[in-house]
């Protein structure tokens, strides 16, 4: 079965009757999605010539923004587990937007469904969502996820002539206001050796999954214009993915060859991403500078994990996202004496040893008690299990004001200290400055008070000289021509 998937006016049916009607020696089997979405007994077809067409949207009618990813939809999950190819067909937002206007039956071309009519109130609004980025990222996060074959189009024929072949990560791309432009530039496809830290597995641990499966279920929560904060991004597969999602990320990674391929992928992709070397303790950000926090296996290296989750807690102002080792870890059992069990339904913190390249493991019951109860700082925790296993997703929300402030790390305490070494040599330049002039002016007083002394000296010298006295009745008679009165005496 091909299933053909995009949103509401994406060119699905131009795809089908253009691209399919010659692949078989009969023509394909049409089936729509709102067939199985009005009889739930309906069976999903499996045939090699059988082709579903479904919209991507359907689940966002009238839906609020707190749903902005496809976890809801049930029915694509079977869908895509039932498919031996996917094609994602879309066009620009704004196209899509002119030719749902201008729509007026829901399957135009196809007679039996004649009187089934566009209806104008579910789909505009649906189109117009402002997370319909972190849809179309999430739809490829699944895709990666399933590993199923999997093309995508674009289908701005205005523009393209056509359908065009774009990249998976540029379809995200198609939702932003630039996205007509782009066609018109020309949708290129990148560097897959660029891409490399994108395609990876994650981490370089043969246990672990692709990283597509974390990002869809930790990043659920509306990013469209938000701000979100990466701890730890390695080659920046979070950071990137909530980038095309609409986040403005700022990524940290203190390894110089992760940052840089994370830098690469960036550039190669276009996409502007705030990347810095720097670890946690090191980032000066005040408390709720970030909308979300994502620390993804990163709390159980660190040497000060409760300070390490103090401070990516206060950073948030709305979510704060971690995945994390629980106690049946096998990193973790290594370090136990044969035969001893622990559960991770407990609230606890487990130590673990340096040679495991850990420091902590924990349960999801600890997380939640801390973070709701003894800090206060969020409430509520939606667990997830991770698709590493033995691991966990928390995410918690609903940031409060804690009455615990956290302690300074030693980079703000640093940096607080650096700021006052700057202020006392600042007035310290300030005194001598001041000290300068100072002694300029006393300089110049003396001067002049030589200069007076000299002064009095020559005038005392001339009225004691013998001319003086001679020309003093002269003296007076000028005095007294100028009507200044008697002379002296």
């Amino acid at each position: 079965m091909r299933l053909i998937i995009g949103p509401t006016c994406g060119g699905k049916s131009t795809y089908i009757s253009t691209a399919l009607a010659h692949l078989e020696s009969a023509s394909p089997l049409v089936h729509f999605g709102f067939s199985f979405l009005e009889d739930e007994t309906t069976t999903i077809p499996s045939g090699p010539r059988d082709v579903v067409h479904y919209n991507l949207l359907h689940t966002f009618r009238r839906a609020s923004r707190a749903q902005a990813s496809l976890a809801g939809d049930t029915l694509l999950k079977d869908l895509l587990d039932a498919a031996a190819e996917v094609v994602v067909v879309s066009a620009p937002r704004s196209v899509l937007l002119r030719r749902a206007e201008q729509r007026t039956h829901a399957e135009p071309g196809h007679e039996e469904f004649d009187d089934r009519l566009y209806y104008h109130e579910d789909w505009l609004p649906a189109l117009s969502i402002p997370d319909l980025a972190q849809v179309y990222e999430h739809l490829a996060l699944m895709l990666d996820e399933a590993g199923v074959p999997a093309q995508y189009f674009c289908s701005h024929a205005d523009v393209h002539g056509g359908l065009q072949q774009v990249s998976r990560w540029e379809l995200p791309r198609l939702a932003g206001g630039d996205a007509e432009e782009r066609c018109r530039h020309g949708h290129v496809l990148p560097d897959a050796p660029a891409l490399s830290g994108q395609q990876r597995s994650y981490q370089a641990d043969h246990r672990i999954g692709a990283v597509s499966a974390t990002i869809s279920r930790a990043l659920r929560m509306p990013l469209a214009g938000r701000s979100l904060l990466d701890i730890g991004c390695a080659e920046g597969e979070v950071a990137l993915s909530a980038a095309r999602m609409g986040a403005r990320v700022t990524g940290i990674e203190p390894r110089p060859r992760r940052l840089a391929q994370a830098r690469l992928t960036a550039e190669t992709l276009g996409l502007d991403v705030d990347l810095r070397r720097l670890a946690l303790d090191d980032l000066l950000d005040r408390p709720r500078t970030y909308d979300v926090v994502v620390a993804l296996n990163v709390a159980h290296h660190v040497r000060n994990p409760f300070g390490f989750l103090d401070r990516a807690g206060h950073l948030s102002c709305s979510h704060l996202v971690l995945e994390y080792p629980g106690l049946a870890d096998e990193k973790f059992r290594a370090t136990l004496p044969d035969g001893q069990k622990v559960d991770d339904d407990q609230p606890l913190v487990g130590v673990s040893l340096r040679e495991q390249d850990q420091t902590f493991v924990f349960t999801p019951a600890a997380l939640e008690r801390y973070f709701l109860d003894t800090v206060g700082l969020f409430r509520h925790h939606r667990l997830v299990e991770s698709p590493m296993p033995h691991r966990w997703i928390s995410v918690f929300s609903g940031r409060r004001t804690p009455d615990v402030h956290p302690a300074p790390t030693v980079a703000q305490l640093r940096a607080k200290v650096d700021s006052r070494e700057r202020k006392l040599e600042k007035r310290e330049r300030q005194l001598a400055k001041r000290s300068r002039q100072l002694e300029r002016r006393n300089e110049q007083l003396r001067s002049r008070e030589r200069d007076l002394v000299a002064l009095r000296q020559r005038l005392a010298e001339i009225e004691s000289s013998r001319s003086w006295r001679l020309t003093a009745p002269l003296r007076g008679v000028s005095r007294r021509a100028a009507g200044l009165g008697r002379p002296a005496r």
